[in-house]
């Protein structure tokens, strides 16, 4: 094999791995597989190496000076200048290849931001031994997985197994001079080798300081590797793979081994699993094969033989060992194989061997090994001197694994088992021992093999777990021996091995049943207790005694047989609880005999510890109803005793006036003082703890509970006065004495505050009364005092973080005893901080209330505050919580972020601060207090450490949650998953949307308070390993492998939320999108690799049921995988949205979400879209999922809780109930029928099993209600990427999909409206229905219909309208879907009868004529005449509801439907309108919903529904108006009637109307009401037949009716020259129009009658036909506002024409006025306000002059159009007026079509001039003629010429000489205007298509007009010759 490919060094590597093969091990997978077996080929140099590197060469050196560095980020780096430098330190330090240290180098400056007080030698040396430490965790792992015995292999594995023998059997160079070798021999071989680099470091020294630390880590570094390797030895050893020269080596390695320690004790017991003997070995077991093999290899044998019982060992004792394993297996071969003898040792001698191994001190010496590790495990007491000269680093060197330390044990148990089970064996020990006694003197000690063998027997076993001597029991042999006392009292090692092997439950009570069979029975202990009792003095009598007593102490060998037999017996009652049971039956009671004997005096205050830990195990509480006895008997014995008043009730004393303690405990002080060591101080506390209440449990009254109470609270106020605030000034033997003392504190508070239970303080249903009794009772709870204490007294609560502090500062790996008194301790600070508020703000109160409590009122400690508060000034103890979360015990790390997690939400803590000299203004509290200290960079790594933790995935974490906080939490070994979810909740509840300023949650995630953008720090965070995560395996091209939402659902859920809210927050928003997507493109690789499929769980509780597929999984799971879908969505939609569909990932998210595949340049675009469903339309099927539990429950009726009232724990907005309350609930409901005696004892467990069926059924429904809410969430996240996607990012898909695409996802929204769906989800998916149809409408219109799928568009119609008349449907649904219809109906007629705010829907149109058609719209017909009887009436209902929030979109709705009617026979599709009677209800609602109207015109609006509602109302009715039958109908239900009662008509804005501002926008409201009503009455009457217009009398009624309103619109449009009063003045003057026909002769002139409005708009037509009187007030640039003039004056000539229709000489009413008096001396003149035909003759000129312009710039426009140029910005402008094009395209026709409107215009203006000129010089000229022959029209030049030069004439006319002078005047400025007529070169095609197209049809009247004109003017001036030669 090669060497290893230095370059490719990667510092990950084997991290990497160990994380796939946790994966593979947890969820094994196929790709999980694939990419390990890739990683694995990666890997397998560097596992065959090991830890042998490569060192210094030349090759090397010249490679790096040639060749650049290729980094893992892709860029190439030359070795120079500083980089070389730190090369060389590396590879000189090291002993390194300069092109390996040249990679470290690297690798080390790319990571160096993670250990900013590093140099990057320093971090190149702790990557490499970080390296090599991973790779041997893994390949520990490895070989643990595939080669243990225990371990199932198969399927996809075997080839795993078949790569790891490979690996096992390839051999490689050892080194040099050192050959080749195989795995095995190369952990040998580099065992020497890493040995002897610790030696030379050990020898080197260092100074101290930052070398000295660098020493220290390389030190612990290198002896990790060799731990490691030793147990990958083990694991290869034991799995039967050792092979004989491997053997060989081994036990060369041993026999030069120079020190004896964990390590050389590792690779023995390597050997002894290798070793075993065949009888021991199960014949499955592989190395039974091998050990059978080995038997017949006489060769090795001899060898192996040699090796450990001839030559010579550098430490013989470890020979003796050895020889001891395999004189057992040799004599096994023997009686395998009796061949065996060649090798010329037979069974005799070598037994004489065993033996000869026993006498060698064996024993004690492995028994010491034993003894030192059990010590660095803190198991035991240290060796004072030892470790007082022994130096730290040497510590360090030869310290040992603790995780070999199973394998290391249960090998020596399988040894020690072997030789207990060899017949006599034993027996000839404890004979030469007794022989030996005998014979020599006492000065001449004996050997102690038996004792020895006892003594290693005992520590064995008591590192194994529980029942771990069962065998042992079950050995008669080993009994026989042991269990035979006839030579007296044995010693102190039979006792603490018979201790040892009664541990466990099943061991206990073996030893129990046997040891009543022996000369020891337990009747013989309490006679020995009883012989003491009777024969010493006792320390307190309350009654006085006469009987003798020795005052001699007991014998010290007396005192360890009772010390030695009592711990026995202590292990048997804790581990048996029928031994307990049995033993308590005994007279008298133990327990008095244990205190009788407690109460002894001249005892050794460690046995009085002993005894009190015998009565301790007594008093444990089991679940036995003998409990409360022992606990009763316990106290009154503990009290006879202990106190002088034992029966004093002190519930109500102050801690201060409790009288002290005598006797036994009084004396334990001192006496425990001068000797500096508190054993029985901890069995006093052990005791206490013992009798508190087991907090699993619920504690129910008992009559023993009050003298129970008394007694802990009196023990509890001694252990705070007399223990804890004495810890630090009492003297300790030894530092471990102190521990233990804490470790027994800690252990007594922890259970005292875990058993304080408030919660029935909490129950609402307890009255004043009940809740001042409990509060009473609960305040005799040690918790109480405790909790109370630790509050208000600051000296105890120092105590707490000072033990805290010590702990936490303790170095790792911490000693067991430290680690389980930090653990508590965190323990206890949250269980503190979690009831102080129900303590302080409940409790207390309820204490100190005088009507609550009224016997002894509670006075509040002045000191008293929060936990938060006492943390303030313990500011360490923050720091020491949060350094801890990075820990490696799982336990401690959950707890310290538990804590943390609280003090983030606590208003002590959650509060801004001022930092002086670090900030610059105020930041969180607790933010602030980390950030600032010294270790925050390491508390951020901590965080980030726990996040990477990988571990199987957890189902019910609340479940775990409670287990951990309080119960074992030791027992629980899935933490790691339920710290990152505690992590995650942290950092989710710290970035919500109410958050205003940095928080805890922003230092972790790694944002830089400092920086004013708030902008990432470099370096590692939080935010950078969950975007790791979620973007592991999420590529560009898909899904590769499992992605963390199929490993880690909840997890995975968690992160997208966090990700989002940064996303969403104001502070974080901008930089993190901003690295999101330029760094790791999250959303496009997120939507990418969407999970299509909810995950599977390893235990399913319930199916998730789609259209197509089943999935076993969890609510859990399912309800995680739609919120982990609903925040990447709106992720990726507020990221689209924020970058404007413009971002780096903009394409990517487009493609993934409408193609479902990025780009392929193989494939064209059918095929990409048939091969992968477009994203957003598969996300729909998230909504299908169905869940159904897997089990089940059937309905029943509730036999007892049928009255009970579950709606007080249900939640108001949905099906979900307060289970835990509601339990509570329960049992106090079954409490209560109790009491009344409503249940008997038999029906408990009825009723219990029915609660347990509520509970179970409710669950249920809770779970179906968590997933449709999330579901509804899913939805809406789906339908906001939705809308943001179709507005920004649609543009990327291609046009030829587009359609595609969208008619897809709107079968799919159509296809789930079909089922039955709540009503939020219906509203959504009816929404997005409505979204998606614009979309497309808006792309179909482009197609200005050609080539439309009209046959797909119709049948999605069709489905529309049948989801909308669906049964069941909400309104919000409908109307969304109202709004889509609408939306489709602009592709049959894109013109629009809405009204605009600022134009007429009237202004430009004729009042008759069809609409134009379109190829979809006889389809559209058809669909709408199918399903008219079904959706008019709903919609038609919907539309006259009493809400008006959709009413806009039904009136719109049924405006389209008429807009799409070209003609009167399409509009059958209607008819239910009328023949259902609904148009008069909408009518008549014109005047119900006037109020409504009138409020959103009023100041004091709520909302503008109403206002909205009558516009689109308005515009229906338009529409519906523009047929004669329309009208007619609209006449008939009486429209003019309604709106003559409407108060609306009239504009006024209140007094009280104070802003400006807010009037004009009410006045603008209320003229635009106006406005549409006007427009509405207009098209009515121009809609009606004008020879049959009854509606003219129905409109004269509504003039009448608003007769000062209409006046006053016509005198402000006179005055105030606005765009509204324009089109308010046009429409009314319309009305007029088409009502003077109506008016007799007679009313034109009444002021009373229709003249005021007759000469209302005579004066304001007067004003606005004259341009110079209003011109001047326009803007400069407000051509928009002199077009409506033009369109207004327009109505005005129609106005006039139809006034003077019936203008004959002497009759009718003129128009156009002259100024001078008539003719027959009437006294009435012209009114001067009137136009003048001056006037009119100007307009005239004027229009022509327009009409030219208008010509001459359409020629200029056509032109340049022709010549392909490009039109100037002038001409454009002039264009996009509304008048013109607006915004249409600048296109020939459209253009075109613009300047014929225009001109037909003003053609249309020109002839009604002309007209009406004609007309009023006809009547004027007849006027002044008098009784002369009329003018007629046939001789007008003829007559009018002989009438002037007639002196008759002259005669007749001298009274209208002013008119004649006029009309002279006049016919003299009409020539010049009319030859200006004749001579206009306007464009002939315009000319042509403006005359055309005019009212008249030609152009011949046009003609006629101007001729008669000419015969006028020529005969009034009497030029008529040169007239008609011009």
């Amino acid at each position: 094999m090669s060497s290893p490919p230095l370059v490719e060094w990667d510092s990950s590597l084997f991290s990497d791995l160990q994380h796939l093969l946790g994966r593979v091990i947890t969820q094994p997978t196929t790709s999980t597989l694939r990419k390990l077996y890739g990683k694995l080929e990666e890997a397998q140099p560097w596992l065959l190496h090991l830890t042998q590197l490569p060192g210094q060469n030349d090759a090397d050196k010249q490679y790096i000076e040639k060749n650049p560095i290729q980094l893992s980020s892709g860029t190439s780096v030359h070795i120079t200048g500083d980089l070389l430098t730190t090369t060389n330190t590396i590879s000189n330090a090291s002993s390194l290849s300069q092109l390996l240290s040249a990679v470290l180098a690297s690798q080390a400056e790319e990571q160096r931001f993670q250990y900013p007080s590093r140099s990057t030698p320093e971090v190149a040396v702790y990557l490499l031994h970080r390296w090599e430490t991973d790779m041997l965790d893994f390949l520990r792992e490895l070989l643990r997985t595939v080669l243990s015995p225990d371990v199932e292999i198969g399927g996809a594995f075997e080839s795993l197994r078949d790569w790891v023998l490979e690996l096992l059997n390839t051999r490689v160079s050892l080194g040099q001079g050192k050959g080749e070798g195989a795995l095995v021999d190369q952990i040998v071989v580099q065992l020497d080798q890493i040995q002897s680099k610790i030696d030379n470091l050990l020898r080197s020294g260092s100074a101290g300081g930052a070398d000295y630390d660098l020493l220290k880590f390389r030190v612990e570094a290198l002896r990790a590797e060799q731990n490691k390797m030793s147990s990958i030895l083990a694991i290869i050893a034991e799995s039967g793979h050792l092979g004989r020269g491997q053997v060989v080596r081994i036990l060369k390695w041993l026999k030069k081994c120079e020190r004896a320690d964990g390590l050389a004790l590792m690779v023995v017991s390597s050997l002894f699993a290798a070793w075993k003997p065949l009888e021991a070995i199960d014949a499955s077991d592989p190395r039974y094969d091998v050990a059978e093999d080995w038997c017949h290899d006489i060769k090795f044998l001899k060898i192996a033989s040699s090796l450990t019982i001839q030559d010579q060992w550098s430490i013989p004792k470890l020979r003796e060992t050895v020889k001891i394993a395999w004189s057992l297996f040799y004599l096994s071969c023997l009686r395998h194989d009796p061949s065996v003898v060649q090798t010329g040792i037979d069974a005799h001698q070598m037994e004489l061997f065993l033996l000869e191994a026993v006498n060698g001190e064996s024993f004690q010496f492995t028994y010491d090994l034993v003894l030192a590790i059990r010590r660095e495990r803190g198991l035991e007491e240290p060796d004072q001197v030892n470790e007082a000269n022994l130096d730290a680093l040497v510590k360090v060197a030869i310290a040992s694994d603790s995780s070999n330390d199973t394998f290391l044990f249960e090998q020596l148990r399988d040894l020690v088992d072997l030789l207990a089970g060899r017949k006599q064996f034993l027996r000839t020990l404890r004979n030469k021992e007794e022989d030996a006694a005998v014979r020599r003197s006492q000065s001449t000690p004996p050997p102690a093999n038996y004792q020895g063998f006892l003594a290693l027997v005992a520590i064995i076993y008591k590192s194994l777990p529980p029942d771990s001597a069962e065998d042992l029991w079950d050995n008669s042999t080993f009994l026989g021996t042991v269990l035979d006392t006839r030579g007296g009292f044995p010693g102190p090692a039979f006792w603490e091995m018979l201790a040892a092997i009664s541990t466990g439950p099943s061991c206990s009570a073996k030893s129990y049943e046997k040891m009543k069979d022996t000369r020891l029975p337990w009747t013989a202990l309490f006679k020995f207790y009883q012989h003491y009792i009777d024969i010493m003095p006792h320390i307190f009598e309350p009654i006085k005694t006469t009987r003798n007593t020795s005052l001699d102490p007991m014998p010290h060998d007396e005192a360890q047989i009772c010390s030695g037999w009592t711990q026995v017996l202590t292990t048997v009652v804790r581990w048996s609880p029928a031994a307990r049971g049995a033993l308590l039956q005994a007279k008298p009671h133990p327990v008095q005999t244990l205190f009788d004997f407690l109460n002894c005096e001249n005892l050794p205050f460690e046995l009085k510890a002993t005894i009190l830990g015998a009565i301790t195990a007594f008093c444990k509480r089991t679940g036995d109803p003998i409990d409360d006895d022992v606990l009763s008997k316990a106290v009154e014995y503990y009290e006879k005793i202990t106190f002088r008043d034992p029966g004093l009730d002190t519930r109500h004393l102050d801690g201060a006036k409790i009288p002290p303690p005598v006797g036994w405990l009084a004396k334990m002080e001192y006496s425990e003082q001068d000797a500096s060591s508190y054993p029985l101080s901890r069995a006093y506390i052990d005791f206490l703890t013992s009798l508190l209440p087991d907090p699993a449990a619920s504690d129910l009254p008992t009559p023993s509970r009050g003298r129970l109470m008394n007694t802990l609270r009196r023990g509890t106020f001694y252990i705070l006065d007399g223990i804890l605030l004495t810890l630090k000034i009492r003297r300790y033997a030894r530092d471990s004495e102190r521990w233990q003392v804490i470790d027994s504190l800690s252990a007594f508070f922890e259970k005292a505050l875990l058993s304080f239970n408030m919660g029935e303080l909490l129950n609402p249903a307890n009255n004043s009364r009940a809740i001042g009794q409990i509060a009473s009772t609960l305040a005799e709870e040690p918790g109480f005092i405790v909790l109370l204490r630790l509050l208000s007294d600051a000296n105890v609560f120092a105590v707490f973080a000072s033990v805290l502090d010590n702990a936490s500062a303790t170095p790792s790996p911490r000693l067991t005893i430290v680690n389980d008194v930090l653990l508590r301790m965190l323990r206890i600070y949250h269980r503190v901080h979690d009831i102080q508020l129900v303590f302080v703000d409940v409790l207390l109160l309820t204490l100190a209330d005088p009507t609550r409590n009224p016997n002894n009122p509670f006075k509040r400690p002045f000191g008293l505050q929060s936990l938060d508060n006492h943390l303030l000034a313990h500011l360490s103890n923050i720091n020491a919580i949060a350094l801890l979360v990075g820990d490696d015990d799982s336990a401690i790390s959950y707890l310290s972020v538990k804590i943390l997690a609280a003090l983030a939400q606590s208003p002590v803590f959650s509060r801004s601060d001022v930092f002086r000299g670090e900030y610059t203004s105020s930041v969180n509290r607790l933010a602030g207090i980390i950030d600032a200290s010294d270790d925050s960079i390491r508390i951020a790594q901590g965080f980030c450490r726990r996040l990477e933790a990988e571990d199987a995935d957890i189902e019910d974490i609340p479940a775990v949650e409670n287990i951990a906080l309080h119960g074992d939490i030791q027992s629980l070994t899935s933490l790691p998953v339920v710290i990152r979810s505690n992590i995650l909740d942290i950092l989710v509840e710290g970035t919500t949307a109410d958050i205003t300023s940095p928080n805890i949650a922003h230092f972790l995630l790694g944002y830089n308070f400092r920086h004013r953008d708030f902008a990432l720090q470099e370096g590692e965070s939080c935010l950078h390993v969950i975007l790791r995560q979620l973007c592991e395996g999420a590529e560009l091209s898909g899904p590769v492998g499992e992605t963390m939402i199929n490993i880690h659902p909840i997890l995975a859920a968690k992160s997208a939320q966090l990700i989002y809210q940064l996303f969403a927050h104001p502070l974080t928003g901008r930089s993190t999108l901003s690295y999101t997507m330029s760094v790791t493109g999250f959303s496009a690789r997120q939507l990418a690799s969407f999970p299509r499929q909810c995950p599977e769980a390893s235990q399913p509780t319930g199916t998730a049921r789609t259209f197509d597929e089943e999935t076993p999984t969890t609510s859990e799971t399912l309800i995680a995988y739609l919120e982990f879908q609903r925040w990447i969505l709106s992720a990726a939609a507020l990221e689209t949205f924020t970058y404007e569909g413009h971002g780096a990932s903009a394409n990517h998210i487009a493609q993934t979400l409408f193609r479902g595949t990025t780009e392929e340049e193989d494939l064209d675009q059918d095929e990409l879209v048939s091969q992968s469903p477009a994203l957003i339309i598969d996300l729909l099927s998230s909504i299908d999922i169905q869940w159904s539990e897997g089990v089940e429950e059937e309905n029943r009726n509730l036999e007892f809780y049928g009255g009970f009232d579950f709606d007080q724990y249900k939640r108001v907005d949905a099906d979900w109930w307060d289970l835990e309350a509601l339990e509570k609930g329960l049992k106090a409901f079954r409490r209560q029928l109790e009491r009344q005696g409503a249940v008997t004892s038999a029906s408990t467990k009825s009723m219990a099993a029915e609660a347990e069926y509520v509970i179970r059924r409710l669950a249920s429904k809770n779970r179906e209600t968590d997933i449709s809410i999330a579901k509804g969430n899913f939805l809406t996240s789906w339908n906001e990427i939705l809308k943001v996607s179709l507005a920004m990012l649609f543009k990327n898909v291609a046009e030829e999909q587009q359609e595609v695409v969208l008619f897809d996802l709107i079968d799919a929204l159509l296809l789930r409206l079909e089922g039955d769906l709540a009503p939020g989800v219906l509203d959504l998916l009816c929404e997005s229905v409505l979204v998606t149809m614009t979309t497309l409408i808006n792309i179909l219109v482009e197609f200005e219909g050609v080539n439309l799928p009209i046959d797909r568009l119709s049948a999605t119609l069709a489905r529309i309208i049948d989801a909308a008349v669906r049964p069941g449907s909400t309104e919000t649904a409908r109307g969304n879907l109202y709004a889509s219809i609408t939306q489709y109906l602009q592709l049959v007629n894109n013109s629009s009868y809405n009204i605009p705010d600022d134009r007429s829907v009237v202004s430009n149109e004729t009042l008759s004529g069809g609409l134009p058609t379109s190829t979809i719209q006889r389809p559209t017909l058809t669909v709408f005449a199918a399903r008219k009887e079904r959706l008019l009436p709903i919609l038609c209902r919907d539309a006259m509801d009493d809400r008006e929030v959709w009413k806009t979109e039904c009136f719109a709705l049924l405006n389209g439907i008429i807009s799409i009617c070209s003609n009167e026979r399409d509009r059958h599709i209607i008819s239910p309108l009328s023949s259902n009677g609904y148009l008069p209800l909408f009518v008549r609602s014109i005047k119900e919903r006037e109020l409504s109207l009138q409020e959103c015109l009023s100041p004091e609006h709520e909302n503008m529904h109403a206002y909205w509602v009558f516009e689109a109302k308005i515009a229906f009715l338009v529409a519906f108006a523009s047929t004669r039958k329309g009208a007619e109908e609209l006449l008939d239900a009486g429209l003019f009637e309604i709106f003559a009662t409407c108060g609306f008509i009239n504009i006024k804005v209140g007094e009280e109307v104070m802003d400006e501002a807010a009037a004009t926008e009410i006045t603008a409201r209320q003229h635009r009401v106006l406005i549409c009503s006007l427009q509405l009455l207009t098209r009515v009457l121009s809609s009606l037949h004008r020879s049959a217009r009854s509606g003219a009398g129905h409109a004269l009624s509504f003039l009448s009716a608003h007769r000062e309103s209409i006046l006053g619109l016509l005198r402000e449009t006179h005055q105030n020259m606005t765009s509204t009063s324009i089109e308010e003045c046009r429409l009314i003057v319309s009305i007029l129009c088409m009502v003077v026909h109506k008016v007799p002769s007679e009313d034109i002139l009444s002021s009373t009658g229709f003249g005021a409005f007759h000469l209302a708009t005579l004066a304001t037509a007067a004003r606005f036909f004259d341009r110079d009187s209003w011109i001047d007030e326009l803007d400069d640039d407000n051509s928009q506002l002199e077009n409506e003039v033009l369109l207004l004056n327009q109505v005005f000539l129609s106005y006039l024409v139809a006034a003077t229709s019936g203008m004959k000489s002497g009759n009718g009413n003129p128009v156009l006025v002259t100024g001078a008096q008539r003719s027959n001396g009437a006294s009435s003149k012209y009114i001067a306000s009137a136009p003048s035909l001056h006037m009119a003759v100007n307009f005239l000129s004027d229009l022509a002059e327009h009409v030219q312009e208008i010509s001459n710039q359409y020629e200029t426009i056509l032109d340049r159009i022709l010549d392909g140029g490009e039109l100037e910005d002038e001409d454009v402008q002039k264009l996009r007026t509304p008048d013109m094009i607006g915004d249409e395209p600048l296109t020939e026709d459209i253009i075109k079509a613009a300047f014929v409107t225009k001109s037909q215009t003003i053609f249309n203006m020109i002839e009604s001039l002309l007209l009406l000129i004609w007309r009023h010089l006809l009547f004027y000229a007849n006027d002044v003629r008098g009784a002369i022959e009329p003018v007629r029209p046939n001789n007008l030049s003829a007559s009018l010429g002989s009438f002037v030069s007639s002196q008759a004439q002259l005669e007749a006319s001298r009274s209208g000489a002013g008119t004649m002078r006029m009309l002279e005047r006049v016919a003299a400025s009409l020539k010049g205007t009319l030859v200006r007529l004749d001579d206009m070169e306007v464009n002939l095609e315009l000319r042509r298509l403006a005359t055309t197209t005019s009212s008249k049809g030609n152009d011949a009247y046009y003609g006629m007009l101007v001729r008669r004109l000419k015969e006028v003017t020529a005969g009034l001036t009497g030029s008529g010759s040169s007239m008609e030669e011009d």
